[in-house]
């Protein structure tokens, strides 16, 4: 197995450390997860298609331990699951000589991750390109300590708005399309929207957004199906 392609899925749902935890699961098009972060503000489900490593479910509770033993290991891996009355307990990772041994948790400790069923209508809809992703994590390397981004449409222009607040404050905007309807501003967290985007770079991707405070983003990739639903923060 190739180690980049592993990390690169972890990347995915583990958003720089704000969701640890997550059941991984065998299925026809190979390995996926669904995760919730630990300030419960983006939801995702994630498939990596790949031929599939394991079987059945593996509980990971600790995901910087896990990515910390991989940086430990070349590029070639090898994972064998290990199991016992039914149940996924550990994974084997091997590297040559190099041998780690990684302890799985039980899935029944793993954060249970809400299901988005009715999802209203998204009057905002732009494509997320590498444009999109140089100006949006430019702006937010800018203001560091900015929490918030909003979304408004106004005269059919859709804006982006990074540390939006409705008294005076620094902050930075920029246009990226037309819409047909105007919306109020909409506020979600611009941390986790530049983690999302820093994982999932290189894949095409299309950001939906909802004025009843939710964002749906969708990336499509050769090698993974990534969706996220951001929830609007209350300022």
């Amino acid at each position: 197995m190739e180690k980049s392609k592993l990390q690169s899925f972890i990347n995915r749902y583990y958003l720089a450390g704000n969701c640890e935890a997550v059941i991984l699961n065998e299925n026809e098009s190979g390995v996926g997860c669904e995760l919730i972060d630990m300030d419960q503000t983006v939801v995702g489900k994630l498939q990596w298609k790949t031929t599939s490593f394991m079987k059945g479910e593996l509980g990971i509770n600790h995901t910087g331990a896990l990515m910390k033993m991989l940086s430990a290991m070349g590029e070639n891996i090898n994972i064998d699951v290990q199991d016992a009355a039914g149940k996924n307990y550990a994974m084997k990772i091997s590297e040559g000589s190099t041998k780690a041994t990684f302890m799985l948790a039980d899935t029944t400790v793993i954060p249970a991750v809400p299901s988005i069923n009715a999802e209203p209508p998204y009057e905002v809809t732009l494509p997320i390109d590498d444009e999109f992703v140089s100006k949006f994590i430019k702006a937010k390397n800018a203001l560091p300590d900015a929490k918030n981004f909003a979304v408004q449409v106004q005269g059919g222009v859709i804006k982006f708005i990074i540390n939006y607040s409705t008294v005076n404050a620094d902050n930075i905007s920029f246009e990226v399309g037309k819409a047909d309807a105007d919306v109020s501003p909409i506020c979600f967290s611009a941390d986790k929207l530049k983690e999302v985007l820093v994982a999932n770079k290189g894949d095409n991707g299309t950001m939906h957004v909802s004025s009843q405070g939710l964002s749906r983003i969708d990336f499509t990739g050769a090698d993974f199906d990534s969706n996220y639903w951001l929830v609007q923060l209350q300022n």
